[in-house]
């Protein structure tokens, strides 16, 4: 005996979409973000981790965020007031706001209504935003937006303390230092940090070699400093291949730490270096 199957028992052909997601990676100083709609409520498919994030990009300076909408953008009228609320509170007392790039490809639903209304949140909210149809563009112009530097590691001439070789090494440990905080993306913080660490290991050996040379009396306590600093900064570095950099860190180790060992036992140094120098000639 023949059966039918009803309409209620059909299984549906169409696949489903996921919808209502917005996903964050932290990578350097730029928060990626993928925004999958439509949205019964932008503010709710917020996951809470986002609290996490904006703590560590506030720490590293100057920050943006790219927003990468894919399949839809649509939302109510309603969630959008919501959205603004909630972007003009959590931006309402931070001085560290991000610029942000928003990213309608031509194909998403929804695009040519929902993007201005979104640049219109992020701007209602105090932000510097701007509408991209690809990644690449919203990638290059978010970069050039959080170019840093620090006025703490910007050498000056009075940083000299009168021996060429140490005072163009101390040059470029300033500059190596500087490219830690400018990079943007976390393999340049990286790199950057593991090149600022090898100089400086390289130039602490010179002086230790130095000091040998001439039979400096305070060597042994002048290297105790040297070892203390390359602990310091080695901790520095491990928390930066962390993805954990704080501006702080570097312009506290090398405008603070590392120039008051400068000014002090390095000044020390030279003098006597220069005062045995001229006794030998």
């Amino acid at each position: 005996m023949g059966s039918h199957q009803g309409r209620s028992d059909a299984i549906p052909t169409t696949p489903f979409k996921i919808h209502d997601q917005v996903e964050y990676r932290v990578k350097g100083r730029i928060l990626h973000t993928t925004a999958r709609g439509p949205f019964s409520s932008v503010v709710e498919a917020i996951p809470p981790t986002i609290t996490g994030f904006l703590h560590r990009l506030a720490q590293q300076g100057r920050w943006g965020q790219i927003v990468y909408f894919q399949q839809s953008a649509l939302t109510s009228p309603a969630a959008m007031q919501d959205f603004s609320a909630y972007l003009q509170a959590r931006y309402k007392d931070t001085e560290a706001k991000p610029v942000v790039a928003l990213v309608f490809e031509p194909d998403i639903e929804g695009r040519q209504l929902m993007a201005p209304a979104f640049l219109q949140c992020y701007a209602n909210a105090g932000l510097k935003s701007q509408l991209f149809e690809d990644y690449a563009s919203a990638l290059h112009w978010v970069e050039s937006e959080i170019s840093q530097t620090s006025s703490q590691l910007e050498w000056k001439d009075s940083y000299a303390i009168g021996d060429p070789a140490i005072d163009e090494q101390h040059r470029e440990l300033f500059t190596r230092a500087a490219y830690v905080l400018a990079a943007t993306s976390h393999e340049g913080q990286v790199i950057s940090a593991m090149r600022l660490f090898q100089y400086m290991r390289t130039h602490l050996s010179h002086e230790e070699e130095l000091m040998r040379n001439l039979q400096y009396p305070a060597v042994d306590m002048h290297t105790a400093e040297h070892r203390a600093m390359l602990a310091r900064l080695n901790t520095i570095s491990l928390k930066i291949a962390n993805e954990n950099l704080v501006m702080a860190d570097i312009e506290e180790f090398i405008g603070d730490r590392f120039l008051k060992h400068m000014e002090t036992a390095d000044t020390d140094l030279a003098r006597f270096a220069n005062a045995t120098r001229s006794a030998r000639s």
